[in-house]
């Protein structure tokens, strides 16, 4: 949490605590005001560190889908999937596909 958060929440605790500031303190729904709008910034700084959290998964499937992409975009090239006058009769599963699972793929289809 956020150290500046927590100052507040213990300076809040001890005023709540002291008599001679009750007095002072226009009424109770000056506490409960007070009291309400640290509850919120806890909220609101549990809602961030969340958010931050999906952003880094995020970031982390962009780079996964870039992996893949390249990938696919590799088996997808023609010229990667020849095996060349050396081997004129070797055919792979890659080779007979020649590709076009990886171009579906690239083109979202299934």
């Amino acid at each position: 949490m956020d150290v500046r958060l927590e100052e507040i929440k213990e300076r809040f605790k001890a005023m709540n605590e002291l008599s001679s500031f009750k007095k002072l303190a226009p009424t109770e729904l000056f506490f409960g005001d007070l009291d309400y709008l640290i509850q919120q910034a806890e909220k609101v700084q549990a809602w961030h560190d969340a958010y931050r959290k999906e952003v880094e998964h995020g970031n982390k499937l962009v780079k996964e889908n870039k992996r893949y992409k390249e990938a696919l975009e590799f088996y997808a090239d023609d010229i990667n999937n020849s095996l060349g006058a050396n081997f004129p009769k070797a055919v792979s599963k890659v080779g007979a596909d020649n590709g076009k699972k990886a171009r579906q793929a690239l083109k979202g289809e299934s």
